[in-house]
């Protein structure tokens, strides 16, 4: 299967090797210097990895063109309503994850059931700190907004405070706590490198091909996608 990559950063070139040495092909690295043209791009899927600031319009190009994409930027998710409402007209494909790792999806998990139980003890207040590269542009995190969504929905929680660190080459520590006077409970997620991402983001590209192959649109993330997992 045929790849392109739109955003050929931290994130674009981890993919764009792990979907290589799983067998797959790529047909363009599009870099922010590159003019380029969705419908010129002879691929099967896209990989949009670029900026928050551009990553809306290369996406919606992309389904106006008819291709599924693969969306890792974040910071863009102010405008998934007009995405939404593109794909439902254009019967497209687009899958959009703050984080393709399945352990941040853990994390996720874990912290929905962990919220439920905590918001019985009204002595403890959620935070989360959130630590990445200096070159990261959003901030905070996609990862830690997810997270944060994931708590207050859980929990009942109204606000939650979410500390942003830019430091050395940090690739992403997502760490939640539970604070109160007498203690204190965290959970925490430290990516080691960016195969798990890279691997996360492989299955969702074969995912969401084989959703294409079966006739199926729509707008799609880690929760579908792990639901039909486990």
């Amino acid at each position: 299967m045929k790849l392109a990559i739109i955003g050929y950063g931290r994130l674009g070139k981890a993919v764009g090797e792990a979907w290589e040495n799983a067998g797959g092909q790529i047909t363009h690295r599009i870099t922010s210097k590159e003019r380029w043209n969705a419908n010129g791009l002879e691929c099967d899927f896209v990989l949009e990895s670029s900026t928050p600031r551009s990553a809306s319009k290369n996406i919606a190009s992309c389904v106006e063109a008819g291709l599924p994409v693969i969306v890792g930027s974040t910071g863009w998710h102010s405008d998934l309503a007009l995405i939404e409402k593109l794909v439902k007209e254009k019967n497209g494909i687009v899958f959009h994850a703050t984080n393709f790792s399945i352990g941040v999806h853990l994390l996720n998990s874990f912290a929905s059931n962990m919220s439920k139980t905590m918001a019985a003890f009204n002595i403890y207040t959620p935070s989360i700190e959130e630590s990445h590269h200096v070159h990261k542009l959003d901030k905070p995190s996609g990862t830690a907004i997810t997270l944060s969504d994931k708590v207050k929905i859980a929990g009942g929680y109204s606000d939650l405070v979410v500390e942003s660190v830019r430091e050395g080459e940090i690739i992403g520590i997502h760490k939640l706590k539970w604070d109160s006077d007498i203690d204190s409970i965290s959970i925490k997620h430290e990516a080691k490198n960016r195969l798990g991402f890279a691997l996360g983001a492989v299955r969702a590209a074969n995912w969401t091909l084989e959703q294409k192959s079966k006739g199926v649109s729509g707008v799609f993330t880690m929760d579908d996608m792990i639901r039909e997992l486990i």
